[in-house]
């Protein structure tokens, strides 16, 4: 089995980035020997946030996330971005975890992938 991490870090605001990199990551499912994690950090958690896409022009979010969970995937967040910039819960369904779990999971991946 394969640990991917796929790390969104950048503001999902007037960008199709963060679309896309979440169309990537339901991607790697298809591979049946992923098991594949996204992680939000820094202002990547405001994608988590209840944001209306349409209205940021950041592309489409809920149905890539809603497919990774349903896929079995992992959605991690971590706490202290979304402390530091006000978000007090996911609107998805996703693990909040410190930045020390965080860490962790990434140094036990087989692959990273830091989206850009």
């Amino acid at each position: 089995m394969n640990q991917v991490a796929v790390i969104i870090h950048k503001s999902p605001f007037n960008t199709l980035r963060n679309s896309e990199g979440l169309r990537m990551a339901v991607g790697l499912t298809l591979e049946e020997d992923n098991k594949v994690t996204v992680i939000f950090v820094r202002d990547g958690v405001y994608l988590i946030g209840n944001v209306a896409p349409e209205k940021i022009q950041s592309g489409t979010i809920k149905k890539h996330l809603e497919a990774l969970s349903l896929l079995g995937h992992r959605l991690v967040v971590e706490r202290e971005s979304m402390e530091e910039r006000g978000i007090e819960e996911p609107s998805v369904k996703a693990d909040v975890l410190s930045r020390a779990e965080v860490v962790k999971i990434l140094s036990e991946a087989n692959r990273v992938i830091p989206w850009q």
